[in-house]
């Protein structure tokens, strides 16, 4: 490039803008164009498959140039940002033709994954996360917020695994987008954003905290390394937005005792969100229980399942809505009508406080809020707190805009004529100006006697008089000579110049008249986003509590009771999705009931016979209760709990370098790390990975683990049958076993699940009832009564005491206990020892 100097002023100005945004692909605005240049036009040429062309950039130097429509911009951008590039945006901040010289341009915008708030880029029916994160040893703080919700959510972690809980926490969130340290890495897949340290320095973050919050927070209400990352996040939005963020955003602080846990170990095997194996919304929990109408309830179930509660209070407020609801059939059905034409109010009122609220939104919002007052008289009925209604909002929009709008502001015709009278005037002008111009015609015919007097029109002189030389001598002294011509004069007036005036600038005048009025509205309507925003939310409840009744009056759910002395009952369960996948009537119900004495449960069975399915149930109908919805059973008690953990199937983690017995013993290592006697854990196979014996000892001892140390309530569906001789060793544990009933050769899996313990596997008739060649089956047969035959014996005492001995020394914590606890727990080990010598002998 040559020296900058030599450039035109434009391009001068457009390198200075750059310089300021280097990592960013600039948008610069050029009339009815956003332009590209040098590297960012040849990035942009290749990403969307534009023409790159070249501009003259002063002094005989090109540049590389490609550009976009401004009113298709937002479709390109949501393409590079796709492709993980970010964008700023550079606006004209001067109307050109009222500008002498280079029209002043800035950047309004920044554009990244997790600050989108174009509804165009985002999908409605769930939450766009920009997340920032902070650690130091043994803390961690995250906080994330969704731009079109305007609230902040902040967690906290504390302990050894402090950032493990943490970076957990943000695999079950997905957000778009990472804020974090420029010199740290977080190993996630999720696109990441290095900031400098200042934006993370919370010395001076008081200040910056109370003019963009409205909860009022006090230095020893977080730690620093939460203070820190929230000061990150505001930072970031400040500056990416471009716009001052007054007192706009709700920090919720996130308690765990509030919330029942879910990692996203528990998330992804629940397929709550899509299915494991095609990765798809269709199959998935979600797919089946939301009934929701607004994009606003489907964004709030879906934090609803991700969140579900743990205080019984709210819950129980939950389900009462949902059972009254449930009643009254056309209650519910006029509600879910109403609530099915809102739009969504969340994130018009994001692009109000952005500056970006296109008129059609602000008519769609106007026509939500005209809606109110139809749920509120609904709603009268059974005592629901009421929304407010907004009379003198809707009033003044109504006024404001007409109903048929343009594509655009460009051209004007967005706002009522009506609503101003110098508007009004422009508008008539423009619609009705040859009227004036032929009324102004034979007034001047009738008051100077002038028959043959036209009013006329050319580019170069504009409206004028013709008069013929033959009545020349009736010209009124005012009239004034504008063009002498052959056979006749042309004359304006005072009035033929200001009428001309008005109408050659009616159309300008008038679209900017329109654009001062909007902008004066949308500013004076953003000081009372708050309101509609909270509004918009409570209308999401809404949405969700009625949906809720809707799937229970279509799906024959039950109202559960939320039990706080540990008792989990269910009576007739039903799976929700497969349920619906395998038609009405059809699927095999089953009971679940545990206590504080019966806490585990060992199931065992033949493959394809509803172990998994089971287990999946009894976890999905507790998560479902925990939501406040209804559930699918006869009858159901769940107790309250803090987590549910799954360890279920066997699959690769390759992008970890994970083979499929690794991610089952790091999974295996959370549960019984993090499991309390609250917890409900599903484990479906252990030991799969490995050796016959290894996994069945694995398995075994986690058995005795979980049953003598944490003692959660636990559902294990195990191939090894072995297992079942636990019952008769441990307290609290029960076998159940998968019904079947064998006829001849043939296998009938009743899916019903009994008391009692299996003794065969049924392996080769599964492999019969999947299809395989009878070959193989005949021999499978043939070695298996060899084997059965041969002089191979397994074990049924896996854990010899001299191996108890061992494994209790090995797990001696030295480096802290005291040298008075090391003489007693010496003793302990020498009478052991002895006592397992003399039953030997």
């Amino acid at each position: 490039m040559k020296d900058i100097s030599d450039l035109t002023p434009m391009m001068r100005q457009y390198l200075d803008i750059k310089s300021n945004h280097p990592d960013h692909l600039l948008f610069y605005r050029l009339g009815d164009f956003y332009e590209l240049f040098y590297e960012d036009a040849r990035i942009a040429a290749r990403e969307l498959e534009l023409v790159l062309t070249s501009r003259n950039a002063g002094n005989g130097a090109k540049a590389d140039m490609c550009g976009v429509p401004y009113h298709a911009v937002e479709g390109y951008i949501g393409s590079l940002i796709e492709k993980g590039f970010s964008i700023a945006v550079c606006e004209q901040m001067e109307d050109p033709r009222l500008t002498k010289g280079l029209v002043k341009r800035e950047v309004t915008k920044i554009i990244t994954p997790g600050t989108l708030t174009e509804s165009g880029l985002l999908d409605s029916t769930s939450n766009n996360y920009l997340l920032s994160m902070m650690t130091q040893p043994d803390r961690a703080a995250i906080s994330y917020v969704d731009l079109s919700s305007f609230t902040i959510r902040l967690q906290m972690f504390e302990g050894p695994k402090a950032v493990i809980d943490a970076l957990e926490e943000i695999r079950s969130l997905r957000p778009a987008e990472i804020l974090r340290p420029e010199d740290d890495s977080i190993d996630l897949p999720f696109y990441q954003t290095g900031l400098a340290d200042r934006y993370f320095d919370f010395s001076q973050a008081d200040g910056l905290f109370h003019d963009v919050l409205q909860t009022r927070l006090h230095p020893e209400d977080l730690s620093d390394v939460a203070r820190a990352s929230l000061a990150g996040l505001i930072r970031y939005i400040q500056e990416t937005q471009k716009i001052g963020l007054n007192a706009r955003f709700e920090l919720t602080i996130q308690i765990s005792q509030d919330h029942l846990m879910l990692d996203h170990a528990a998330i992804v095997n629940l397929e709550l969100f899509e299915t494991l194996r095609t990765k798809e919304r269709k199959g998935s929990l979600i797919d089946v229980i939301d009934r929701t109408v607004s994009p606003m309830g489907k964004r709030l179930i879906r934090e609803w399942l991700r969140k579900p509660l743990r205080q019984k209070s709210t819950i129980d407020d939950r389900l009462h809505w949902v059972e009254t609801f449930l009643k009254d059939d056309q209650l519910r059905d006029r509600i879910r009508h109403q609530l099915d034409n809102m739009a969504d109010i969340e994130r018009i009122i994001g692009k109000l406080i952005y500056g970006s609220i296109q008129p059609k939104e602000l008519l769609a919002l106007n026509n939500s809020l005209l809606i109110i007052p139809s749920i509120n008289q609904l709603l009268q009925s059974v005592d629901y707190s009421i929304f407010p209604e907004f009379q003198d909002l809707t009033e003044q929009l109504t006024k404001l805009l007409r109903q048929e709008l343009p594509a655009t502001m460009k051209d004007g015709g967005f706002i009522r004529p009506e609503y101003h009278p110098e508007l009004m005037e422009y508008v008539d002008i423009v619609e009705h100006g040859s009227d004036r111009l032929l009324a102004l015609e034979i007034k001047e015919r009738q008051t100077t006697g002038i028959k043959n007097l036209r009013i006329k029109y050319n580019r170069v002189f504009g409206y004028f008089l013709e008069v013929t030389n033959s009545y020349q001598h009736l010209v009124p002294s005012h009239y004034i000579r504008k063009q002498t011509l052959t056979g006749s004069e042309r004359y304006f007036t005072e009035e033929l110049k200001d009428l001309e005036d008005k109408i050659l600038n009616a159309r300008e005048r008038q679209i900017e008249l329109e654009k001062q009025l909007y902008q004066a509205f949308v500013t004076d309507l953003a000081t009372r986003a708050d309101g509609i925003l909270r509004t918009g939310q409570r209308l999401a409840e809404l949405d969700v509590l009625s949906s809720f009744a809707t799937l229970a009056k279509q799906e024959r759910y039950v109202r559960p009771e939320l039990s706080q002395n540990g008792d989990l009952m269910i009576e007739d369960g039903r799976h929700p999705v497969v349920e619906q996948v395998i038609g009405p009537g059809q699927f095999v119900v089953n009971d679940c009931q545990m206590d504080e004495t019966n806490r585990f449960f060992i199931i065992t069975g033949p493959n394809m016979g509803g172990k998994s399915t089971y287990l999946r149930q009894v976890a999905l109908i507790s998560l479902m209760a925990h939501m406040g919805c209804f559930v699918p059973a006869a009858k159901a008690v769940i107790p309250l709990l803090d987590r549910i953990f799954t360890r279920v199937g066997a699959s690769d983690d390759l992008t970890q370098g994970q083979s499929t017995f690794m991610v089952e013993m790091n999974e295996l290592a959370t549960i019984l790390s993090q499991a309390s006697d609250r917890s409900l854990v599903i484990l479906d196979e252990i030991g799969r990975g490995t050796s016959t014996y290894d996994g069945l000892s694995i398995a075994w001892s986690v058995v005795e683990y979980l049953t003598k140390r944490t003692r959660p309530k636990t559902l294990f569906a195990t191939h090894y049958h072995e297992l079942t001789e636990i019952e008769d060793a441990i307290s609290g544990v029960k076998n159940f076993r998968i019904a079947v009933r064998q006829m001849g050769d043939d296998l009938v899996l009743l899916r019903k699940i009994v008391p009692g313990r299996a003794h065969q596997s049924f392996g080769i008739q599964a492999a019969k009832l999947a299809g395989l060649p009878q070959q193989v089956i005949r021999r499978a047969g043939q070695i298996l009564e060899q084997l059965e035959a041969s002089d191979i014996v397994r074990s049924k005492q896996p854990v010899e005491p001299s191996q108890e001995l061992i494994r209790e020394i090995l797990d001696i914590p030295i480096d802290q206990i005291t040298p008075l606890e090391s003489l007693n727990l010496l003793s302990s080990l020498i009478k052991k020892a002895k006592h397992a010598h003399h039953s030997k002998t």
